[in-house]
């Protein structure tokens, strides 16, 4: 093989190489947080039958259970896409809702597909102020470690 060709090659190579590392770099990513029961999966649920115990051995532990009612359960499974510099866009979601009655029997089943709320919502900096109206955040910090330095009680 003669040096020319060998460039080539290796030019090749380079070229193809990139190529590749752009495609995937341009594919889409899905990040998939937490777990909701499929349809299939709540077909198998048995009102009146399945206990909590049944349910947790089946699903695992719910995401969160009713802050007044701890009766009831809640499986939620979101699919973010990441996006750079900011907080990931929600495309995706699913709530899966179960009551039990007094005896730890399945009463329910509720299913909530596509996303619920206002996932824009960001705090107003107006009318939130942790630090007080003359202090931010970093004439918190030192005047919480230097603060007292130099000065005596």
């Amino acid at each position: 093989m003669s040096v020319t060709r060998q460039v080539r090659a290796f030019v090749l190579l380079v070229v193809l190489s990139l190529s590749a590392l752009l495609l995937v770099g341009c594919t889409a990513q899905v990040d998939v947080r937490g777990s909701a029961p499929s349809d299939e999966d709540l077909a198998s649920v048995r009102r009146g039958l399945d206990t909590k115990k049944d349910i947790q051995e089946r699903f695992g532990l719910p995401i969160a259970t009713g802050a007044a009612d701890p009766n009831v359960w809640y499986y939620v499974k979101q699919d973010l896409r990441p996006l750079p510099l900011s907080p990931p866009e929600i495309i995706g979601q699913r709530i899966v809702v179960i009551n039990f009655d007094q005896e730890d029997l399945v009463m329910s089943l509720n299913v909530v597909n596509g996303i619920v709320g206002d996932t824009k919502f960001r705090p107003d900096p107006d009318s939130s102020k942790i630090y007080g109206p003359d202090r931010s955040a970093v004439q918190e910090f030192f005047n919480t470690f230097f603060g007292s330095v130099g000065f005596q009680s």
